[in-house]
């Protein structure tokens, strides 16, 4: 088998414009969008995200102590349809995270101090990727 690269500048499915399947170990297929990120983000908590790291971001808004509302330019199918994960960045390693959706085009975002589940703004940003079906 020949080594290639391929360039290309937009990938379309044949019967269906928006499921691309692709072959994974052990001969399992994918469907590539299902696989990828729709909404990325980097937020702090006072309700600013860096534009360098967003992805389908509409805007995010400081919802109160340790919450942050964020809302996605192109909605998922259903709030349901969104599954979320967050990282957080913080060097006290005393920080928990979690990630409510909403609806379908809003998520809202919670850091809290691990030791006494307190919603918390001190010292800390986090990320954000959701994963789903857009409408």
């Amino acid at each position: 088998i020949m080594a290639s690269e391929l360039k290309v500048d937009k990938f379309t499915g044949i019967t269906t414009a928006g499921e691309i399947t692709i072959t994974l170990e052990n001969s399992e297929t994918q469907i590539l969008q299902k696989g990828l990120a729709k909404v990325t983000a980097h937020l702090t908590l006072a309700g600013a995200s860096d534009s360098d790291a967003a992805l389908n971001v509409s805007s995010v808004t400081d919802g109160s102590t340790g919450k942050n509302t964020l809302v996605v330019t192109n909605p998922f199918t259903s709030a349901t349809a969104a599954v979320g994960n967050i990282s957080n960045h913080d060097d006290s390693y005393n920080r928990g995270t979690g990630i409510r959706d909403a609806s379908a085009s809003e998520f809202e975002t919670f850091m809290f101090q691990a030791s006494s589940g307190s919603l918390s703004d001190d010292d800390t940003d986090h990320s954000v990727a959701i994963h789903g079906d857009l409408a």
